[in-house]
């Protein structure tokens, strides 16, 4: 913890009082980074058996109350990771940057294939649209890539 003296006015005109604060330091935003990616890998597998079942056509009371909570968890985990300003270094702005789109995108394709399922009886084509659901794709291989990278920055 940093110690500093800060001036402030007092409500007396023309007294100012010191006041003895202690400042924490800023929070290493790749510590926040590499926590954050540990949680969506757990639940980027929990996503993948939601997929899973969309595809098999399972019946929608079974899976919403599964991937519902994935999509809003998969958004706040978004909503936490640190802003660009909080990442001074270019690298963790980068490194926020993916990893809030990735978050983004697992809770989209959960949601929307959640959103297919409940439509699909409206069409062959939809049906079938359902079974090709394949799971998190790309984003999934990067998020673990981006894991493996923040835990080896520390050592």
């Amino acid at each position: 913890m940093t110690r500093a003296m800060v001036r402030r006015r007092s409500a007396s005109p023309g007294r100012v009082e010191l006041l003895d604060v202690e400042f924490a330091p800023p929070p290493d935003p790749a510590v926040a980074m590499r926590r954050i990616a540990a949680e969506a890998l757990i639940l980027q597998d929990e996503a993948e058996a939601v997929l899973a079942d969309v595809a098999r056509g399972e019946h929608l009371g079974r899976v919403a109350p599964r991937g519902g909570p994935l999509v809003r968890r998969f958004f706040a985990l978004a909503d936490a990771v640190p802003p660009a300003v909080a990442c001074p270094d270019p690298a963790d702005r980068r490194t926020a940057d993916t990893l809030r789109t990735i978050l983004t995108h697992h809770a989209m394709q959960v949601s929307t294939a959640l959103d297919f399922l409940a439509v699909a009886w409206r069409s062959e084509r939809l049906a079938d649209h359902v079974r090709r659901i394949s799971g998190l794709g790309e984003p999934a291989l990067i998020l673990e890539r981006l894991y493996r990278d923040l835990i080896h920055r520390d050592g």
